[in-house]
C-alpha cells in the first residue's frame, strides 16, 4: 500500500495563498472604491469631450447666424425704398432671431443720396434689448472694412477674421456677410453683415469648464493658486488669440509672443500643431506653470481651440491615490515576507543539509553520507534521488574517464592521418626556386581533419603536369580515395605524356573496386613552358579561370563525367595557347559553394569579381590569399560546409623561350 506524502510544497503552499489571499483582498477593496489608475484617462476623455461640445456648439451656432443672414436679407430685398424701412425690418428680423449677436447692412456709395455717402445701419442685441445705430461715417469708413470687401466678392457670403467692432457693440466680432442684391435688376445695394460674438462663445466655454477650478478632490491649493487654473483659449490661422482669459491679449497678441524659456520650442511645437488644424495633447509649460493642453480644431472656421490643464491639478488626485495603494501593498507584501520566512526557514533545513553534502560530492568525495529525513515528503524522495544520483555519477566518471582516453587516442590518430594526407600535398613554396618563368601556388583547408581536396604538379621534359580534384563525401573514406588519386598521378604523369591519357588510366584503376561508388571530379593539364600551350582534360570539375591582363574568363572545357563512375569513358582532351604573364585558376567548389548563416553562396561571379583587377605583376600566392581573404568575409563567422582547395599557375615566358618578350 502507498504511503500517502504529508506534502511540503501543500504545507507551504496553504500558508502563502492564505496571506496573500487576505492581504490582496484589502488591497482589492481599496483599489475597486478609488480606481486611482483611471484618473488620467478620464481627465483626457473629459477635455476632450469639452473640445468635441465646442466644435458641436460653434458649427450650429455659425450655421445659424448664415442661414438668418440669407433669410433677413430675403426680407430686405422687400424694403430697401426708404432708410426707416431698413432700420425697422432689421429690428425686427434681430427680435426673431436672437443667436445673432447683431446685423447691419452697408450700402454702396450715395444709395440713399439724401443721407449721404455712407450709410450704415446697424442692429444691436443687447441682452434682449434691441438697439439701433448709424455708424457710418468717414470715420468709420466701412468701405475698407474686411467684412465689407469680402462680402461685396461673395455672391454666397464669406465669414471674416476676428475682430474688435468698436463702433457696433464693441466687442470681439466675427462677421458673415454677402452683398445685397437687389431683383430684378440685379443691381448690388450693398453687403449685409450678421454678426457672432466670439467674447460670448468663448464665456459658454469658460463656463463649462468653471467648477473645474472649485471642485478637485485631493488638490490643496498652494499661495500661488490664482495661476493654478483650469482656462481654455481659442487662436486664429495666424496664431493670434481670438478669446483668452485675459482680455488683454485678445486680438492684440499671438500665440507665439509667449514662446519663451527653455519650453520655447515645445510651446511653438504646440502652436504649429494647433494652427495645423490637428488634435490631441501636449505637456509644455503655459505662462511659466507645467501644463498638459488639450487641442481641437473649430471646424468650418480655420480656428484651434485649447484647454489648458495645470499638470499639477491632473497629477495630485492621482499621487494620492497611488500612495495609498503602495502603502497596502508593502503592508501586505510585508506580512506575506514574515509569514512564509518563518514557515520556510523551518521547512528547509533538510534541504540546507542536502546541498551541503552535493557540495562534499561535488568535489569528487562520491561516499560521502547523506542526511537522514523524518517525514515522508518530497524532500524524502529528493535526498532518495540524491542517493540514486551519488552512485550513478561515480559509475559515470569512470565510464567518461574510459571514454575520454579514446577519444584521446582518435584525435592523435586523426592527427597523425592529416600531417600524412598534407605531406602527399606540394608544401615547398616556391616549388621550382631555380626557374623565372614560372610562379605557382596552391592551398587546401579541409572542412574536418582530413578532406577529400588535391592537387599536385610535376614538372617532366620543359612541361608542368598539374592536376585538382575534389572527392565526393568528406571525412576519412574521402582522404583515402584523395591519396590514392594522388598516389596515381603522381606514378602516371612521370610516364605519360599527355592530360587524356593520365586521365583515362586513373579512371579505369578507380573504377575497378569502388564498390561503395565514391567519384573524383578531376582536371589534369599539362603546360609547354617553351611555348605556352596548355593542353587539359576535365573531368565534371568546375572550369578554371584565365587571368589575362586583369580581365578573368571561364576556360572552356567539355563536361565529361566524374572518374570512378563509368571504367570505359571516352574522355576528350582540348588545347589552348596562354599568352604571356597569364594565370590560371584552378579551385573545388568548396570556394563557389562558400555559404553563409543566411544561405547564401559566394558562386562564381564573386570569384570572377574579386579576381578582376589583378593585373600581371600578380604574384601567384598573393592571388590565393586575396582569395581566401575574401571567402572569410563572406562567410564570417559561419562554419565552413566544405574542403577548400586553390591552385594558381602563372607562366612567365623568358627571352629564350619560344613565345618569350
Amino acid at each position: 500500500m502507498k504511503t500517502r506524502l504529508d506534502s511540503f510544497s501543500g504545507r507551504l503552499t496553504r500558508t502563502v495563498v492564505f496571506t496573500v489571499l487576505v492581504t490582496m483582498t484589502i488591497i482589492s477593496v481599496f483599489v475597486f472604491l478609488v480606481a486611482a489608475s483611471g484618473i488620467l484617462m478620464f481627465s483626457k476623455a473629459h477635455y476632450s469631450d469639452i473640445l468635441e461640445k465646442a466644435n458641436r456648439d460653434l458649427a450650429l451656432t455659425m450655421s445659424k447666424v448664415e442661414v438668418s443672414a440669407d433669410n433677413i436679407i430675403d426680407e430686405l430685398c422687400w424694403h430697401l425704398t426708404t432708410p426707416e424701412l431698413v432700420l425697422s425690418t432689421m429690428e425686427y428680423e434681430l427680435n426673431v432671431n436672437r443667436h445673432v449677436y447683431g446685423c447691419g447692412i452697408g450700402f454702396v456709395e450715395d444709395f440713399y443720396p439724401a443721407v449721404g455717402r455712407w450709410y450704415e445701419p446697424y442692429a444691436l442685441n443687447e441682452g434682449g434689448k434691441i438697439t439701433l445705430k448709424i455708424i457710418g461715417s468717414e470715420a468709420h469708413d466701412y468701405f475698407q472694412a474686411e467684412w465689407y470687401t469680402k462680402g461685396l466678392a461673395s455672391p454666397e457670403g464669406v465669414w471674416s477674421t476676428p475682430y474688435l467692432d468698436e463702433e457696433g457693440g464693441e466687442t470681439v466680432l466675427c462677421t458673415f456677410s454677402r452683398r445685397v442684391v437687389m431683383e430684378p435688376e440685379k443691381e448690388i445695394a450693398g453687403v449685409f453683415g450678421a454678426d457672432l460674438s466670439i467674447s460670448g462663445l468663448a464665456s459658454l466655454i469658460q463656463e463649462s469648464i468653471r467648477k473645474e477650478n472649485e471642485e478637485s478632490i485631493f488638490y490643496v491649493p498652494r499661495q500661488d493658486a490664482p495661476k493654478q487654473r483650469i482656462y481654455c483659449f481659442i487662436i486664429g490661422p495666424d496664431g493670434d488669440y481670438i478669446a483668452h482669459p485675459d482680455q488683454g491679449r485678445i486680438l492684440k497678441t499671438n500665440f507665439y509672443d509667449f514662446a519663451t524659456g527653455e519650453d520655447a520650442d515645445n510651446y511653438r511645437k504646440l502652436g504649429d500643431a494647433m494652427r495645423a488644424g490637428a488634435s490631441g495633447d501636449l505637456s509644455v509649460v503655459v505662462d511659466g506653470i507645467k501644463s498638459d493642453v488639450y487641442y481641437a480644431p473649430l471646424l468650418h472656421s480655420g480656428w484651434s481651440m485649447g484647454i489648458v490643464v495645470p499638470t499639477e491639478r491632473l497629477l495630485t488626485p492621482a499621487i494620492a491615490y497611488g500612495a495609498i495603494i503602495i502603502f497596502l501593498i508593502l503592508l501586505g507584501l510585508l506580512l506575506v515576507f514574515l509569514t512564509c520566512r518563518r514557515s520556510i526557514k523551518k521547512a528547509s533545513t533538510p534541504l540546507i543539509q542536502l546541498a551541503e553534502s552535493a557540495q562534499e560530492i561535488a568535489t569528487g568525495k562520491f561516499d560521502t553520507s547523506l542526511p537522514s529525513i523524518k517525514h515522508n515528503d518530497e524532500i524524502r524522495l529528493l535526498r532518495d534521488s540524491f542517493d540514486y544520483m551519488q552512485s550513478s555519477l561515480a559509475r559515470y566518471v569512470d565510464e567518461l574517464k574510459e571514454t575520454t582516453a579514446q577519444k584521446a587516442s582518435i584525435e592523435r590518430e586523426l592527427s597523425v592521418a592529416r600531417s600524412i594526407q598534407m605531406s602527399m600535398l606540394p608544401i615547398t613554396w616556391p616549388p621550382f626556386p631555380d626557374r623565372n618563368d614560372l610562379d605557382i601556388f596552391g592551398s587546401v583547408a579541409p572542412a574536418k581533419a582530413v578532406g577529400g581536396d588535391l592537387f599536385d604538379f610535376r614538372l617532366r621534359n620543359e612541361k608542368l603536369y598539374f592536376c585538382i580534384g575534389d572527392v565526393s563525401g568528406k571525412g576519412i573514406p574521402a582522404a583515402m580515395v584523395m591519396t590514392v588519386i594522388s598516389s596515381m598521378f603522381q606514378t602516371l604523369s612521370d610516364s605519360e605524356d599527355s592530360p587524356l591519357q593520365i586521365m583515362t588510366a586513373i579512371n579505369a584503376s578507380a573504377s575497378a573496386r569502388n564498390e561503395n561508388l565514391m567519384f573524383v571530379t578531376l582536371f589534369i593539364g599539362s603546360l609547354d613552358l617553351s611555348t605556352g600551350v596548355l593542353q587539359y582534360t576535365n573531368a565534371g570539375h568546375n572550369a578554371p579561370v584565365v587571368l589575362t591582363d586583369g580581365k578573368p574568363s571561364f576556360l572552356p572545357v567539355d563536361a565529361n563525367v566524374p572518374v570512378g563512375i563509368i571504367p570505359d569513358w571516352t574522355y576528350s582532351q582540348q588545347e589552348t595557347t596562354l599568352s604571356p604573364d597569364t594565370l590560371l585558376f584552378l579551385y573545388t567548389d568548396g570556394l563557389t559553394e562558400a555559404t553563409r548563416n543566411d544561405g547564401e553562396l559566394f558562386q562564381e561571379e564573386r570569384v570572377l569579381a574579386q579576381l578582376a583587377g589583378h593585373d600581371e605583376n600578380t604574384s601567384a600566392e598573393r592571388l590565393v590569399a586575396d582569395m581566401t581573404d575574401a571567402v572569410n568575409r563572406f562567410i564570417g563567422n559561419a562554419e565552413q560546409s566544405d574542403d577548400l582547395t586553390m591552385l594558381v599557375l602563372k607562366w612567365i615566358p623568358t627571352a629564350g623561350s619560344g613565345r618569350g618578350r
